[in-house]
């Protein structure tokens, strides 16, 4: 989840396998919609209804996640008429994490500016 291993502390490894072992049917649900393919049909529904949306949106992505590959985000942006996408080099699926920093100030700025 980390592209810096240094985020994947003992300490985070220990806190999220806590956090799933409390939710399994999370990863049952999710390994489920992967081999039924389900993801890319709801992506085309999703479509047809945020092309539409008048709501300011903010999509930050890591470049170098292994998670969710950035051109699910770049796809996204086409649709979403007032999305304003950001994508972080040497990232990974933790953005929050991994540069909590500019995380912070973009969404700072972007609540601040609407």
């Amino acid at each position: 989840m980390c592209h810096d291993p240094a985020f994947a502390t003992p300490e985070l490894v220990a806190e999220r396998t806590a956090e799933a072992r409390k939710h399994p049917e999370h990863l049952a649900n999710w390994l489920e919609l992967m081999r039924a393919g389900i993801g890319a049909e709801e992506l085309v529904h999703a479509g047809t209804v945020l092309h539409r949306s008048p709501v300011p949106a903010l999509l930050i992505h890591g470049r170098d996640d292994r998670a969710v590959h950035y051109e699910l985000s770049l796809r996204t942006l086409a649709i979403i008429p007032d999305l304003r996408m950001v994508l972080l080099n040497c990232c990974g699926h933790w953005a929050q994490l991994e540069h909590a920093d500019e995380f912070n100030r973009l969404v700072d700025e972007f609540i601040t500016h609407h």
